[in-house]
């Protein structure tokens, strides 16, 4: 049989062992708890983040919005402003014999020989029921910085708009002078309701050859 000092003995290390057990508990719950606290301000400082990092991207989607709608603006009243000048342009370039003139006087002045020409009556451009297109065809030669010097003044410096809308070397491509021959259309462009007043006043009411 125990004695009363084994018994004592066993119910200390039996409510030890308890005790040990519920520190131990609480140890671990306190310690899973703090964890998870701290996780949870983690996660909760990363959501707050998130969502200020897609306000921000809000409020740049708006700023951009707004400047793609100003650069829309923009565009609309420079394509008005561009057709509005275009259009003034060309009623005050309704002369077809002064554009053939300018062509000769642009060609004597760089030493280039036109040695046939024709012009065709003007009619709408292709797409176009607005604009009449006005064809010279003429046959140029002279020496190949000349030509290209040429080319480029036409289209970049006779006061008006004005396209090589066809261009072909005639063989050889320089003779024993050293020049080239070149056939050519040039093009510019007269609003309609401007230019009908030409037709009975000009010699375009027929294609013409010049000499």
């Amino acid at each position: 049989m125990k004695t009363k000092l084994q018994s004592i003995i066993e119910r200390v290390v039996a409510y030890g062992i308890v005790v040990v057990c519920i520190i131990i508990l609480i140890y671990y719950f306190g310690t899973v708890n703090k964890r998870q606290n701290e996780m949870g301000k983690a996660k909760n400082a990363e959501l707050a983040n998130i969502r200020a990092q897609y306000d921000k991207a809000i409020v740049d989607k708006n700023e951009r919005f707004d400047r793609v709608d100003k650069i829309d603006e923009n565009l609309k009243t420079k394509e008005k402003e561009l057709a509005d000048n275009f259009d003034a342009f060309l009623v005050k370039s309704d002369n077809y014999i002064m554009f053939i003139e300018d062509i000769q006087s642009k060609a004597k002045f760089l030493d280039i020989v036109i040695k046939n020409s024709t012009y065709e009556l003007p009619g709408y451009s292709e797409g176009s029921n607005k604009y009449l297109e006005f064809k010279f065809n003429t046959t140029i030669s002279g020496p190949y910085n000349k030509v290209k010097r040429f080319l480029w003044e036409v289209e970049n410096s006779m006061g008006r708009l004005v396209k090589v809308s066809s261009m072909e070397i005639v063989p050889p491509i320089t003779d024993q002078d050293g020049n080239m021959t070149m056939k050519l259309t040039l093009s510019t462009f007269f609003s309609s309701w401007s230019t009908g007043l030409n037709y009975g006043k000009s010699k375009l009411n027929r294609t013409n050859k010049e000499k």
